[in-house]
């Protein structure tokens, strides 16, 4: 079927029916006009009809079309069908025009000159023009040639002196002729002088709107077998034509290939459900396009394949080597053949293709040609890298290809192709000449590799761990190598590579060199303290005891003197309001980059061990979003194990698990290295605080890295082994690790509850062994330690236990306050158990099973299994079901009812958002921060509470309301 030809095919089967007729006897001519009086007679001898077009736009099949229309017209065919192969042979289309018919002179005298435009000698022109002449005597002839733009010369000159001459003797002869593009070529002078004749038919087609693309649908659509689904739907069959219309442009040869590859007996699947995939019919088909566009169309798609869509044409003429009007002649042509658009494929996969036609030898020269011509023409490194990297195993020699490709590396990596930028790294790396160069680029290389393949980081640090071992690194890539290093338990190598660069420093080092040292010191300081110690040809070069200032609120130094403000107990030391409030403005205008990620974690532990938990969540689970929409394992591992700890902090045990589990699931052990101390503690706390010993067991049995026990990470590891151990009965073993614990934190000048509170953990252990003076004498210089509102409460609670059963109520009830405002569930249940306990021994029953419910409640919520079964049998059947929330503190009396919703009605959304917070245990200042109010609006919403709903402090605030706290502003 023949879309949109309609108009074309009556104009043509007019034509040619004219041409049927005697000279003179158009319809409707007056009487008594004279022979070609009318220019436009289609009688006319000598005229010509020209069809043209792009490349598979239907030329031939509307020629054929025609033709069998006017088969019975009376019309004398004779036919060629030509091709670029042939179009050297001489004579080549007459003999097939005259090879069905026959003369008694014998053959045609073809003999003459081969070259193109030389003339044809007369006698072989008469002679031909004589067997036309003979033809015509007997009715009208037709000579119709299919892609006349390849017909030779001599045919060509034959046909001009014929048609001349019928014009002249009334011979009845027409031409009608298929021309397509042939970009690039110079035609023969003869075949646009034959062509321009000012009396003919010319029609140019076009390729097929999508209006024409959906009539051929709903015609292929009338002709299939009917389905159980009945009659296509319009609307849908509409989609699929604009659909099919992108991806051919409208050519009508792409448009029936790619039906018939997604043809359901083909593929196994209905093209109905809107996608075409282009499969062997439709690409071959496209080549076939791009072929017959003129004899440099290939060359110049496959020019257009390498640069992309961004390349200028003369650029792409210099790399073809061909001029730049045929570059113009074959883009047009193949835009017009739905090929390209602009100067960008229509579909991917041709332009795929294309790319595979060229051998693997003409790829290389290719795109090292377009390297050095894009270079040359100041292109984007992007765009140069990219040609660069296409060149497979050959390396790039110009001198200035890694520069290049290093320029490339960090643009790519402002729009978060991290794959590409290691890609021109490594590339940089093979291609340099220079080794401080080439170690460089390798440093580059290794920190981006960490980001989005975290399990090769180790191997791509060694030969850097190499060079620095052999002092050839320069000193400050020596220097900021340490800090991976230490990460992998590298200890000793960090520690020869700090000697190094600082036995290659300069006399007076300069201000950005003392800053790598002064940052390299706060790194061991907060973290790997005991190289501190091994290292004495540090302390000439730094003062310790003098912190730097901290002026720059955007870099690792201001980030990590944060950190080591908040892990420091020393006199003198920063207040944490000040240090905290540093962390938050490094963090509010910090992006989450390779540069960024340790000042973005130092920030947030910064705030973590500060007790600022509602800010520490709020940023974290803000930067876990970053990490993932860069798609970076590596960060996000280590921002799930920070924000684990946060969860185990609030008592959130069900939410920790999952959060340690996935970090240490995004990263394989060697991955984490030293660090795996962080996920591995929290997940040990929360199962064991579940009360799921054997896995707890399970993970204190995993190996670890030995040097992690020298760091940081490790007394979070010891402090969770302790709770670990003293939660299974082994109450000595427990005392150890938390003993361990104090004896390293007080060494590093790290006695920081914020870190480990482990003189809680030692009260603990020591009550669990009858010691009570040790565990009262623990507790108190805990509560008179500098700590947090939630170690306070657990200090509190052990102190209860090692007091007298008369005092423990008031501590008890202390320790929930607190540990409610904190937001700390599982700890609160556990004091509310104690609290019940001290009840029931007072004998004040009451209050004891309201205390029990409650923790009960809190227990199961936070999924605390030991302590829910423990309470279980004080619960009545009809209890309410959990929710995950802290319970209010037990007041004098059973709690009565909650507010009724007339009440609760009357509260504005404002209040019913902040005191929905309160009552799940954030403090003023963090309902503020997570509502982007002031403390001050809070304290008045909550009094306009208490006065609407009857109460009179915090603890009695329900906490059933339907407001999602979790996302709350």
């Amino acid at each position: 079927m023949l879309v949109e030809r309609d108009e074309q095919i009556a104009k043509l089967t007019s034509w040619v029916s004219g041409a049927a007729r005697p000279h003179g006897s158009t319809p409707g001519a007056a009487r008594g006009s004279t022979l070609g009086s009318a220019p436009e007679d289609p009688s006319r001898p000598g005229r010509i009809a020209v069809i043209s077009g792009p490349v598979a736009s239907g030329k031939t099949a509307l020629l054929h079309r025609v033709l069998e229309r006017t088969a019975d017209s009376g019309v004398r065919l004779l036919s060629a069908v030509t091709s670029a192969a042939e179009q050297d042979i001489p004579f080549g289309v007459v003999e097939e025009l005259l090879r069905d018919t026959t003369d008694t002179a014998g053959s045609l005298p073809l003999l003459g000159p081969a070259g193109a435009e030389d003339l044809v000698p007369a006698q072989t022109l008469m002679a031909f023009h004589a067997r036309l002449a003979g033809l015509a005597a007997h009715g009208p002839v037709l000579i119709a040639i299919d892609d006349v733009q390849y017909a030779d010369p001599q045919s060509l000159h034959c046909l001009r002196y014929a048609l001349d001459r019928a014009r002249g003797t009334g011979a009845r002869l027409s031409l009608m002729v298929t021309r397509g593009p042939d970009a690039g070529a110079s035609p023969p002078h003869v075949l646009e002088e034959l062509l321009r004749q000012s009396e003919g038919l010319r029609l140019r087609l076009r390729p097929l709107s999508a209006r024409g693309v959906e009539e051929l649908l709903a015609h292929r659509a009338e002709e299939a077998p009917r389905t159980a689904t009945g009659a296509p739907d319009p609307a849908h069959t509409t989609r699929l034509a604009s659909s099919l219309h992108a991806a051919t442009g409208g050519n009508p040869l792409l448009v029936h290939s790619l039906l018939e590859d997604n043809a359901p007996r083909r593929r196994g699947a209905d093209p109905a459900a809107g996608s075409f995939h282009p499969g062997e019919r439709f690409l071959q088909n496209a080549l076939f396009c791009v072929h017959r566009t003129g004899p440099d169309g290939l060359l110049v798609a496959q020019g257009i394949a390498l640069l992309g869509s961004a390349a200028p044409l003369p650029l792409l003429a210099r790399l073809v080597e061909a001029e730049e009007r045929t570059v113009e002649e074959v883009v047009a042509a193949l835009g017009e053949a739905g090929i390209l658009q602009g100067v960008r494929f229509w579909h991917a996969s041709v332009r795929t293709a294309v790319l595979e036609s060229l051998a693997d030898e003409d790829v290389s020269l290719l795109r090292r040609r377009a390297a050095r011509l894009l270079y040359e023409s100041g292109a984007a490194p992007v765009a140069v890298a990219a040609q660069l990297l296409g060149l497979g195993t050959a390396l790039p020699e110009e001198d200035w290809a890694p520069g290049v490709l290093s320029d490339a590396a960090h643009t790519a990596l402002a729009s978060q192709r991290v794959g590409f930028a290691v890609r021109c790294l490594r590339l940089a790396e093979l291609c340099s000449r220079d080794q401080r160069e080439r170690l460089q680029l390798r440093a580059s290389m290794a920190k981006f590799i960490w980001r989005v393949n975290p399990s090769a980081w180790a191997r791509e640090l060694r030969p850097l761990n190499a060079a620095s071992q052999q002092g050839s690194l320069p000193v400050t890539e020596s220097l900021r190598l340490v800090g991976d290093l230490l990460w992998n338990g590298w200890i000793d190598d960090a520690s020869t590579a700090i000697q190094h660069a600082l036995e290659g420093m300069p006399g007076n080092p300069d201000a950005a060199l003392t800053a790598e040292l002064r940052s390299v010191r706060l790194v061991l300081a907060s973290t790997y303290p005991t190289l501190l110690d091994r290292l004495d040809t540090f302390s000439p070069t730094l003062d310790g005891s003098a912190p730097p200032a901290l002026t720059a609120e955007d870099g690792v130094m201001a980030a990590m003197g944060a950190l080591q403000g908040v892990l420091s107990a020393g006199p003198g030391r920063p207040a944490d309001e000040e240090l905290t409030e540093r962390a938050e403005r490094i963090l509010s205008g910090t992006r989450l980059t390779e540069e960024t990620h340790v000042t973005v974690r130092a920030c947030l532990l910064a705030l973590l061990y500060a007790d600022r938990l509602g800010a520490a969540t709020l940023w974290a689970d803000r930067l876990l979003e970053e990490a993932a929409e860069r798609d970076a394992p590596g960060w996000t591992a280590v921002m799930q194990a920070m924000r684990a700890h946060m969860a185990l902090r609030r008592g959130e045990l069900v939410q920790t698990r999952r959060l340690a589990e996935e970090a240490m699931e995004q990263l394989p052990p060697h991955g984490w290295g030293v660090g795996i101390g962080i996920p591995l503690a929290a997940l040990i706390e929360a199962r064991t605080a579940m009360g799921d010993h054997e896995a707890a067991a399970a993970l204190v049995d995993h190996p670890v890295p030995e040097q992690m026990l020298l760091t940081r990470y490790g007394l979070h590891y010891v402090y969770a082994r302790g709770r670990h151990q003293l939660a299974t009965g082994r109450h000595h073993a427990a005392l150890t690790d938390f003993m361990t614990c104090g004896r390293l934190m007080r060494e590093w000048d790290m006695d920081r509850a914020g870190v480990a509170p482990w003189r809680v953990g030692v009260a603990e252990a020591s009550l669990a062994l009858g010691n009570r003076g040790q565990a009262e004498r623990y507790a108190r210089e805990q509560l008179a330690e500098d700590a947090g509102q939630r170690v306070r409460g657990l200090a509190l609670r052990v102190l209860a236990g090692a007091r007298p059963p008369a005092e423990r109520p008031a501590l008890l009830e202390r320790a929930v306050t607190l540990l409610q405002e904190e937001g700390d569930s599982h700890e609160l249940a556990r004091a509310l158990t104690d609290l019940a306990v001290a009840y029931e021994q007072l004998g004040d029953t009451a209050r004891g099973k309201t205390c029990t419910r409650r923790a009960w409640r809190i227990a199961e919520a936070c999924g605390s299994r030991d302590l829910s079964l423990r309470l279980q049998a004080d619960q009545p059947p009809q209890s309410a079901p959990p929710r995950p929330v802290a319970a209010p503190e037990p007041s004098s009396v059973p709690p009565g009812p909650g507010p009724g919703p007339e009440v609760v009605s009357t509260l504005t959304d404002a209040e019913r958002r902040v005191a929905a917070l309160a009552a799940h245990g954030y403090t003023n200042r963090e309902i503020g921060a997570k509502l982007f109010i002031t403390v001050s609006t809070v304290e008045q919403h909550l009094t306009r509470v208490y006065r609407k709903i009857n109460i009179s402090r915090r603890q009695d605030l329900p906490v059933s309301w339907d407001i999602d706290v979790a996302h709350t502003a």
